[in-house]
């Protein structure tokens, strides 16, 4: 008894400890929530409109990141080692948002159409653009202010809420309007997102404080780097779904995108451990680089024990989830099975990414990034073209192991790990 009570102590001492349970509950509510979000979507969209959405959601995903040109990594980073400079960091990534948001979002509208505009509006396109690539934008930035400050409890509600403003949204479209679809879900979305982002800024200009717009020039190439790597982040995740759609076409790629969705989601563990530490590794780094990495490898036998069980789960839970969300989802157990790996994988890739910037091979990290997402579109469409959904789902699964592979094996040459 002596001992749990010691252990609990030394829990709520730790922050490390208090923040992964933070984001831990964080991912998990978020879990529980798109889930309900997803069936019921899915279910009244059907696999063809969810493949669509999903495709355009994936495109505009990437779009954000590129939006600000990484500038919100640029001030967790500032304001974890120096708190007194919130102020001037955020003022920063509102300005650079503002200057790229505009191309970027012509981008993504342009691409957007491309790949699936015989099957929505072109204004109802435009919709999820706003949506994402402004006030998808404006929740991101004030989750990473949040997080700059450890504020996990508030990043939670910001996350959070705007999941569940989501689904609110979607429940009052399904019950105002009988026949919901796609387009008319576009402005519903547009609707919630635009909320989400009113009260995520409202939290940051009472907890944190008001920005000080105006670019930092010498922050620039910095933001670069991480725009670079998360874009590439992003790519590696999610460029597979309109790579299917293309492909296969939205129906297969609808049950392709409702599998990797479950399987991403229940990564949400993984997802927590490895946001709770992402700070941790700034402040190890600029004290110590062999500190980061030893802090890094003893991350490893906690990233098992979290994934082992999640991908066993998955793998026996798969074949009961077309009674869930349709059997227009027929295909989706399988794309389960197969991927039911992915946060073990997510977890290995996370942490060796990790050490790879605390030895300071940032570049040779970007690098592999980049490479991956490159190679996932062709290696997608010709697993898809030889397997069909199956084929892309091996594709997808050989690809992220490739990732890995090459993350460790540098790691390994590296005589500082």
């Amino acid at each position: 008894m002596k001992r749990i009570v010691a252990l609990a102590d030394k829990v709520r001492g730790s922050l490390l400890a208090r923040n992964t349970i933070v984001y831990t509950f964080n991912f998990g509510m978020q879990l529980v929530i798109q889930f309900g979000y997803f069936m019921l979507l899915s279910r009244y969209l059907g696999s063809s409109e969810y493949g669509v959405f999903v495709a355009l959601s994936s495109i505009n995903g990437i779009g954000v990141l590129l939006v600000g040109l990484g500038s919100d990594h640029v001030m967790i980073q500032r304001v974890a080692v120096d708190p007194a400079s919130f102020s001037r960091s955020l003022g920063h990534s509102v300005a650079m948002s503002a200057l790229t948001v505009p191309i970027i979002a012509v981008l993504a509208a342009v691409i957007g159409h491309y790949l699936v505009g015989d099957h929505v509006h072109v204004a109802s396109l435009l919709a999820f653009v706003v949506a994402h690539l402004v006030f998808g934008r404006i929740v991101a930035v004030c989750a990473s202010a949040f997080m700059a400050f450890d504020r996990a409890k508030l990043q939670l509600l910001v996350n959070v809420g705007l999941a569940v403003l989501r689904a609110l949204f979607l429940v009052a479209a399904i019950l105002y309007q009988k026949d919901l679809t796609l387009d008319d879900w576009a402005w519903w979305y547009l609707a919630a997102s635009a909320l989400g982002a009113l009260v995520a800024m409202a939290l940051v200009a009472v907890v944190c404080g008001l920005p000080s717009p105006g670019v930092i020039h010498a922050d620039i190439s910095l933001g670069l780097q991480y725009c670079l790597e998360f874009v590439a982040i992003g790519s590696v995740a999610d460029i597979d779904k309109p790579a299917v759609a293309q492909t296969l076409g939205p129906d297969i790629a609808g049950q392709y995108a409702a599998g990797f969705k479950i399987v991403d989601a229940a990564s949400a563990p993984i997802r927590a451990l490895l946001y709770a530490t992402y700070t941790r590794h700034f402040r190890n780094a600029s004290a110590s680089a062999t500190e980061s990495v030893r802090f890094g490898l003893r991350l490893v036998p906690f990233s098992l024990v979290i994934s082992v069980p999640i991908a066993i789960f998955l793998y026996f839970v798969a074949d009961y989830i077309p009674y869930l969300i349709g059997h227009d989802f027929d295909g989706t157990p399988e794309i389960i099975q197969l991927l039911a790996l992915y946060p073990l994988l997510m977890g290995l890739s996370g942490i060796g990414a990790d050490i790879l910037r605390a030895v300071g091979k940032q570049k040779l990290r970007i690098t592999l990034l980049i490479l991956t997402a490159l190679i996932m579109v062709p290696a997608i469409m010709a697993g898809a073209s030889l397997g069909g959904l199956l084929g892309a789902g091996l594709a997808r699964l050989a690809v992220q192991v490739s990732l890995v592979g090459a993350t460790w094996m540098f790691l390994a040459k590296d005589r500082t790990v």
